[in-house]
């Protein structure tokens, strides 16, 4: 258990660490494009990479299951214990107390942790384009707020966005319009609730009524406006992102594949470490590592059963009672074959 517990950290932080890279890699690319804040990115990074845990947790067990028999293969030390009475059951039991282990982490990941992390990032990222796309000021650009109640004009912005050139608004009140002109200025944002405080330096604010001689002109030194980030309200688009609370019961064939996914998650860590045993058999003079192929193609076959089921179930071709029951069980067959095979029960091709 213990050489199987260490094969399995080291290949799931091999293989996550690599997804997490691309993960990063796609969201530096809208922090490049000043889209979200260089500040969120670790925090959706590592928010996703439990997501990816759902992912990785069955296929780098049937891979540290297979790393570690096949050593003892290897070493003869599979003989040695077979001949004094060890037998397939004994054999099983400390990879089937690491697989319970792992699949009830795996449940809580794919019903709860997993989505809300996923809704976590997702409000993340479109809370801070919101934000920064809430913006006043674009050079040489007149633009409006506040759904037309105000609107600003700068000649020039400095590329932190922080100094302004010229400036022109026009400000909507609760009892007429008021422009203001000023020589130059500079804003500052709030990252946390969006709000803008502009101060304007050295200008003029004209207050009254288009049309009417009545006309307040105050000059002034500074003038500070405070603009609030318009409300945002996070929408959540992605089925699979969905609490599972939200999706049992529902007939929405949509619906039934996402719970049929998920609860796959955890079925397919004790259906691996079910497999992994009888596939991991050596011959003599077998090299350590020469099951592993075959794990990696067992493991892709099982997954893509599992998908083209959800696809089925998704399009209303499958029943979701039916589910995704019979990838499990040719599974198991396979799995039960080997068991069988290497018994002694029955005779596999060449054996």
């Amino acid at each position: 258990m213990r050489e199987a517990a260490g094969a399995w950290a080291a290949a799931t932080f091999v293989l996550l660490t690599i997804m997490i890279s691309t993960r990063f890699a796609s969201v530096l690319n809208f922090a490049a494009k000043g889209e979200i804040p260089r500040d969120l990115l670790l925090q959706v990074v590592l928010l996703s990479s439990l997501r990816y845990l759902v992912i990785l947790i069955p296929a780098t067990l049937l891979l540290a299951i297979m790393v570690s028999l096949g050593r003892l293969y290897s070493d003869n030390e599979i003989a040695a214990m077979t001949g004094c009475g060890v037998g397939m059951g004994r054999l099983y039991r400390p990879y089937l107390w690491l697989a319970v282990a792992l699949a009830l982490l795996t449940a809580a990941l794919s019903f709860e942790i997993g989505p809300w992390a996923g809704r976590q990032a997702d409000y993340m990222v479109k809370s801070a384009k919101q934000l920064v796309q809430f913006t006043p000021f674009e050079a040489g650009q007149f633009k409006t707020v506040g759904g037309g109640r105000a609107m600003f004009y700068t000649a020039k912005m400095s590329d932190s966005g922080d100094k302004l050139g010229e400036v022109f608004a026009r400000i909507e009140e609760a009892d007429g319009a008021s422009i203001v002109v000023a020589n130059h200025g500079e804003q500052v944002t709030d990252p946390a609730s969006g709000e803008r405080e502009v101060h304007l330096f050295d200008g003029y604010r004209y207050f009254g009524t288009p049309g009417t001689p009545q006309y307040d002109i105050i000059k002034f030194r500074e003038l500070k406006l405070r603009l609030a980030a318009p409300p945002f309200n996070y929408v959540n688009n992605q089925r699979k992102l969905e609490p599972i609370g939200d999706l049992v019961g529902s007939t929405d064939p949509q619906d039934e594949a996402e719970v049929a996914g998920r609860i796959a998650a955890p079925i397919s860590v004790l259906v691996l470490a079910l497999l992994a045993v009888p596939l991991s058999h050596l011959r003599p003079r077998e090299g350590r590592y020469g099951k592993l192929v075959l794990g990696i193609v067992a493991y892709l076959v099982y997954a893509n059963l599992i998908s083209f089921g959800q696809a089925w179930i998704g399009k209303g071709k499958l029943s979701p009672v039916i589910g995704l029951w019979w990838a499990h069980g040719l599974m198991l067959m396979v799995a039960g074959w080997l068991i069988a095979r290497r018994q002694g029960w029955v005779r596999g091709f060449g054996g």
